[in-house]
């Protein structure tokens, strides 16, 4: 039987190419088989579907006025839904919870991922036999100052952001032990490009990938994978 992998998050999961200047159109994706979720398939094989749910932008629960939908909560329910049966869920957001108008801070860092991990727990019928699946807790990559595109990193709080997103292997870290979920901290294998100081070059993008299928065989054992 085929394990079912959602992947949930945000431009990074997408597969957000970073740019040097704002060009004034959309952003751009990395192909299936650069973006981590896609070599994520290729590495686990046949026995795995990986399913991408990744959206430039969205939060964990924060609300953003402008554009509502990137609000990962509301969303987060149906998704698991859609996707079911479910055998693990993989949470990696929060990046975009830093972002300034937000006024983030060190309380409030853990709490989209804590909501969302409880929305999985109360979701019993997106798992197998009515059991809510396992949830792997990613800790975002850390943000930077940009060289390129200087703008985006005063949207994120400057200084202040770039400290919090420093805190994020920590505190994720906490919320999955006292949540029973398991975790993996992406900071070790994926960073920011200069570019924008945000968003990923291929190499984070295959590190992170070749780190998650190592945690999935430790996840599932029994399952192997391809080499």
């Amino acid at each position: 039987m085929r394990k079912n992998i959602l992947c949930y998050g945000d431009s990074n999961t997408w597969g957000c190419i970073p740019r040097w200047k704002d060009l004034g159109v959309p952003s751009e994706r990395y192909s299936p088989e650069v973006r981590w979720t896609g070599r994520l398939a290729t590495l686990l094989g046949e026995g795995f579907c990986v399913i991408e749910e990744g959206l430039g932008g969205r939060t964990s629960i924060y609300h953003r006025p402008d554009e509502p939908w990137l609000n990962g909560l509301p969303y987060f329910k149906p998704c698991l839904l859609s996707h079911r049966p479910l055998d693990l869920v993989v949470l990696m957001l929060g990046t975009n919870d830093l972002l300034a108008f937000l006024g983030p801070s060190m309380e409030q860092l853990g709490r989209g991922i804590r909501t969302l991990i409880e929305v999985v727990r109360d979701t019993p019928k997106c798992g197998r036999n009515g059991a809510p699946p396992p949830v792997l807790v990613l800790a975002p990559a850390r943000i930077k100052a940009g060289l390129g595109r200087t703008e985006v990193y005063p949207l994120f709080d400057g200084p202040r952001g770039e400290l919090l997103s420093q805190a994020f292997p920590e505190v994720y870290r906490q919320v999955a032990q006292e949540t029973g979920c398991w975790y993996l901290d992406a900071s070790r294998y994926a960073q920011p490009s200069d570019a924008d100081g945000l968003h990923w070059e291929e190499d984070s993008h295959r590190r992170l990938a070749d780190a998650v299928a190592e945690k999935l065989r430790e996840i599932f054992p029994a399952e192997g994978a391809a080499e």
